[in-house]
C-alpha cells in the first residue's frame, strides 16, 4: 500500500474520532440542560418594554446640593416627560423646591481672626427657592444586570441636557443644565431613577461693606436625586 494511502486512512480515522467526541459532548450538554428544573431557567428579552409615546410621570423626587462650602441645599419636585421613542425623550416640565442650610464656614473665620480690627466676611449668600426647567433626555443604550438572587435589572443610562429658570430669594436667573442619569425598571409600568444635574447661572450678589458694590458669579449647583416614575399608557400584557 502506497504511503499516501497509510496517510488518507490516519486522516479520516481522525475526522471520525473527533466527530464521535463531539456528538458526546453534545449529548452530554443536552442531557445537562435537560436536567435543569424549569423554574431555574431564566428567558431575557431583547427588550423589557417599549417607551414609544408613553409619558414618565414623576409624581415624587428628592436629593439636594450637598457638595457648598458654605451653604448646603435639600432638593424635592416632580416632572412629566414625554418619551417619543425608546432613545428620545422631552422632559415638558420639572419643578424642584429647595430648603437652604447655611454653614457655620463664615462665623468661625470671623471669630478667630489674627487682626481683631480687620473687617468681617460678610458675602451675600442668596437662599434657593425653586429650580424650574424643560429638557431632553437621550438614551444611547440599555442592558441587564443579573444579581445573586436571580432578579434581572433593565437598566438604562440617559443623558440630559436643559434650560429655565432658578429662583433666590432677591432675584430670577435664567439656568441651563448637563446631567447623566441611569434609570431601572421594576416593572413596566414603574421605574427610579438617579440623575446628577449642575444648574449652571450668572448670580448677582451685593457686597456688604461702606460702599457696597454688585459682582457676578458663575453658580454651579451640583444637584443629585432619586425618582420614582409611573408610565402611562400601561402597556398590553
Amino acid at each position: 500500500m502506497k504511503r499516501h494511502h497509510y496517510l488518507a486512512i490516519v486522516f479520516f480515522w481522525l475526522l471520525s474520532s473527533l466527530a464521535f467526541a463531539g456528538e458526546n459532548v453534545i449529548e452530554k450538554q443536552l442531557k445537562d440542560i435537560g436536567s435543569i428544573p424549569n423554574d431555574e431557567v431564566i428567558v431575557v428579552q431583547r427588550q423589557y418594554t417599549s417607551k414609544d409615546w408613553r409619558w414618565e410621570l414623576t409624581p415624587l423626587s428628592f436629593g439636594g446640593v450637598p457638595f457648598g462650602t458654605v451653604r448646603s441645599t435639600l432638593l424635592a419636585g416632580a416632572s412629566g416627560t414625554l418619551h417619543f421613542n425608546d432613545w428620545l425623550g422631552w422632559e415638558f416640565l420639572n419643578f424642584s423646591y429647595t430648603q437652604t442650610f447655611f454653614s457655620s464656614f463664615t462665623d468661625d473665620i470671623n471669630n478667630n481672626k489674627v487682626n481683631p480690627a480687620q473687617a468681617n466676611i460678610k458675602p451675600d449668600y442668596q437662599k434657593l427657592l425653586y429650580f424650574l426647567t424643560t429638557g431632553f433626555q437621550f438614551t444611547p443604550f440599555y442592558g441587564k444586570v443579573s444579581t445573586f438572587s436571580r432578579f434581572i435589572a433593565y437598566i438604562e443610562p440617559y443623558l440630559s441636557v436643559g434650560g429655565g429658570m432658578a429662583r433666590t430669594e432677591t432675584n430670577t436667573y435664567p439656568t441651563i443644565y448637563p446631567g447623566i442619569g441611569a434609570r431601572i425598571f421594576f416593572r413596566e409600568w414603574f421605574s427610579m431613577k438617579l440623575e446628577f444635574r449642575d444648574y449652571i447661572y450668572n448670580e448677582n450678589s451685593l457686597s456688604i461693606s461702606t460702599n457696597p458694590t454688585t459682582t457676578t458669579n458663575l453658580r454651579n449647583n451640583y444637584a443629585v436625586f432619586v425618582a420614582f416614575s409611573f408610565w402611562l399608557p400601561k402597556m398590553p400584557l
